[in-house]
């Protein structure tokens, strides 16, 4: 036995089993990590590559071949290749540890891409000289790009920050320490950068007594009250947070500045800092503290003069008047200071005001005086004997005017009936386009004008005189269209039963015409009523432009769906339906998944066009008959009417593939947005709070299940169904 051979034959196969099974494991993980793989023999030049280093380039090896290191120089960029070289050498000389280059290569397609080259040597010869070198070789363009596009966005952040003279711009890490102080930021509190940066906390600028007396209500049981920054920071810890302050200067200069705290993420959500902005707003204070003392000497003799008085802009605009002039022109203050002194002056005097007014402005006078009318509220012509003079600032610019309005009316009509005769006032009369009658208390009509006689008996007809007005005309109201008003009422001197300007029609033939009825009372020589004037108006276009400004203030203007308060609106309408019908109805509240950064990386436009095309999908995913709306900022909201929760969980599904399946174009890339979907049942006992709070709250469920789902609400009092129970566990669908 002891002179026999070993037998090591089944031995030496499990070693080669071993080494075959290594190295097919080797090749596997080079190909999971589909890197390029080099071999180069230093000293003869030979080069193999394995099929996907020559296809990050655009090749085969075949059309590479034969492969050398002239292969590879021919590919990089000129610009990079010295650079290559030179590490190639340092490590071939022992120099460094590896082999590693960042490189741009030549495609095949002729456009050039990133590419991270590493390898070392493995073998020397006797000599101890480099023999065989081995390496990796992989595509990185996508994430150089982006290191590209991240430097240059935070250099043009810095540009930002940096120009933002007039806005002091403190950043600071987690602790507290600062890291960024702008040149706003030294103009308004005297540091230099280096004096603060990575050295100081920004408590150091605040007045301390002032923030004592802040922090004192926050001390714990131990009487420790929080640092500055522990204090400002908690209240900016979930969004913005604005507060006024007292800062220190380096010279001990007090500045009372607006401080707005945000607080800082990294793209993963994890805090890391906070940044603080500071506009100094002392000179306002000062320059308001000013105006209100010299505003408080001039308000008492505003106010209380006899005379009417307006503050009046360059434009026209009435800025401020006083219960006199309210009082001469018949309208509130409110009503006055929504409108000009062009639209209430008499279009026959609008030339010579304006012209005055030209020559106050030119400095071709310092005041003018001039008899003029007003349009009154009630219809009526007011006379009134106006002043002005311009108020300019200590550089001659002009503020505003200063009138003041005296009424004569009275001595004006004295004046006219003098010299106007009935027949010119009746040519007046038939000359307006408005109808004007003249009644007696019971109803009788003593004058109608042309405009009248058109409109109630048509053209050509014999004059309206001594027929009762109940024959010929007939008022009624839009809410009541086929209940005829009683005309006795609008002749009782002593009824305010019917507003005359909301919402009345008039009955000409088959048409109902939208009118304003002006009322003016005639007086006998004992001053009891005998009569009336009525001046009525059509008001067809103002009664439209009424009705579209409600329709557009309950419409979002970007993406034309309901906003909040149409949205409101009609789930009040939904409710009340359900209440009276019986009828199931549901409430879908949609949140858009990952749209900030849509907003953050591209701007508000293309954030403007991912929420149009979000609600063109909503608005074509639902019936006509369902309301979509947007509640503001990313947020929708759907009203199912006789929809129940199984059947909106479906609609709710094919809306979320809409949604998910969107994608638009912008800056050559198309950019897309998730959404997280919760549903509620509509309730004829909920308040629209209520019913808005239980569809949030599933909304907000499928936020923390993972965004990009349903959540629907379990009918409370009832078992709820277990196919929907397996549907709502599913994944995708919360």
């Amino acid at each position: 036995m002891s002179g026999q051979a070993p037998d090591i034959g089944p031995g030496g196969d499990l070693a080669l089993q071993e080494m075959a099974e290594r190295h097919r494991r080797l090749q596997m993980i080079i190909d999971g990590m589909a890197a390029g793989t080099w071999e180069w023999n230093v000293q003869d030049g030979r080069m193999w590559v394995n099929e996907r280093w020559a296809q990050i380039v655009g090749y085969s090896c075949d059309e590479l071949a034969p492969i050398t290191p002239h292969t590879f120089f021919r590919l990089v960029h000129p610009d990079d290749l010295a650079q290559s070289n030179a590490l190639l050498t340092e490590h071939l000389e022992g120099r460094s540890p590896h082999y590693d280059s960042l490189c741009r290569m030549r495609h095949k397609d002729g456009h050039w891409i990133w590419v991270q080259d590493r390898g070392r040597v493995y073998e020397w010869d006797a000599d101890g000289r480099p023999l065989w070198m081995a390496g990796a070789h992989a595509d990185v363009t996508d994430l150089q790009n982006a290191r590209q596009d991240a430097a240059n966005m935070r250099q043009r952040l810095q540009a930002v920050v940096d120009a933002s003279d007039e806005v002091a711009v403190i950043a600071t890490d987690i602790d507290g320490v600062i890291n960024l102080f702008n040149t706003g930021a030294q103009k308004l509190l005297g540091y230099s950068a280096e004096e603060v940066v990575g050295r100081v906390n920004p408590g150091l600028f605040h007045d301390r007594e002032e923030m004592h007396a802040y922090l004192q209500p926050e001390a714990d049981a131990q009487g420790r009250l929080p640092t500055v920054f522990e204090a400002l920071t908690a209240r900016a810890a979930q969004g913005t947070w604005s507060h006024q302050w007292t800062f220190v200067r380096k010279d001990g200069g007090r500045r009372q500045v607006r401080l707005s705290i945000s607080p800082l993420a990294c793209g993963g959500g994890q805090r890391i800092g906070y940044v603080g902005m500071a506009v100094d707003i002392t000179p306002l204070l000062e320059v308001r503290e000013q105006a209100y003392l010299a505003a408080e000497k001039f308000a008492g003799a505003f106010s209380s003069a006899a005379l009417g008085m307006a503050l009046v802009s360059l434009e026209g605009r009435w800025l401020d008047v006083n219960d006199a002039l309210c009082g001469i022109l018949g309208y509130t203050r409110a009503e006055l200071l929504a409108i000009d002194f062009q639209t209430l002056t008499h279009p026959d005097d609008l030339h010579t005001d304006l012209a005055l007014v030209g020559d106050l402005l030119a400095g071709r006078r310092d005041h003018y005086h001039m008899d003029k009318r007003y349009l009154g509220k009630g219809g009526n012509t007011v006379w009134g004997r106006l002043s002005v003079s311009l108020v300019r600032a200590e550089r001659g610019e002009p503020l505003h005017f200063v009138s003041q309005i005296q009424d004569v009316t009275a001595q004006r009509q004295s004046s006219l009936q003098l010299r106007e005769s009935e027949q010119r006032t009746r040519v007046t009369l038939d000359a307006v386009a408005d109808m004007v009658l003249t009644l007696d208390l019971q109803g009788l009509i003593q004058y109608a004008n042309a405009a009248a006689t058109r409109a109630l008996a048509g053209a050509g007809a014999a004059p309206l005189t001594h027929s009762q007005v109940q024959d010929v005309m007939e008022l009624t109201t839009e809410y009541a269209p086929r209940s005829p008003l009683d005309i006795a009422v609008l002749l009782d001197p002593d009824s305010n039963a019917v507003d005359l300007h909301s919402d009345l029609l008039l009955s000409v033939g088959a048409q109902l015409l939208p009118v304003d009825v002006t009322r003016a009372w005639l007086r006998g020589e004992d001053g009891q009523v005998s009569g009336a004037v009525w001046v009525i108006r059509d008001v067809t276009q103002q009664r439209a432009r009424q009705r579209e400004a409600r329709h557009l203030a309950e419409v979002d203007p970007l993406t034309e769906l309901s906003n909040r308060r149409g949205f409101e609106a009609h789930l009040q309408q939904a409710i009340t339906r359900v209440a009276r019908t019986g009828q199931s109805a549901s409430l879908m509240f949609i949140d858009l998944d990952n749209f900030k950064p849509i907003n953050d990386s591209h701007g508000h436009l293309a954030g403007d066009a991912m929420l149009w095309a979000v609600a063109n999908v909503l608005r074509h995913g639902v019936r006509d008959s369902d309301i979509v709306a947007r509640l503001g900022g990313d947020e929708f909201a759907v009203i199912l009417a006789g929809c129940s929760l199984k059947r909106a969980r479906r609609i709710a599904s094919d809306l979320l593939e809409s949604v998910r399946g969107l994608t638009i174009p912008w800056d050559l890339q198309r950019l897309s947005v998730g959404a997280s979907i919760g549903i509620a049942a509509i309730g004829g006992s909920m308040s629209v709070d209520a019913a808005v709070a239980a569809a949030d709250a599933q909304c907000y469920r499928a936020k923390a299940l993972g965004k990009n789902n349903v959540q629907v609400e379990t009918a409370l009092g009832q078992a709820s169904d277990p196919l929907d129970a397996v549907e709502s566990t599913e994944g995708g669908e919360g």
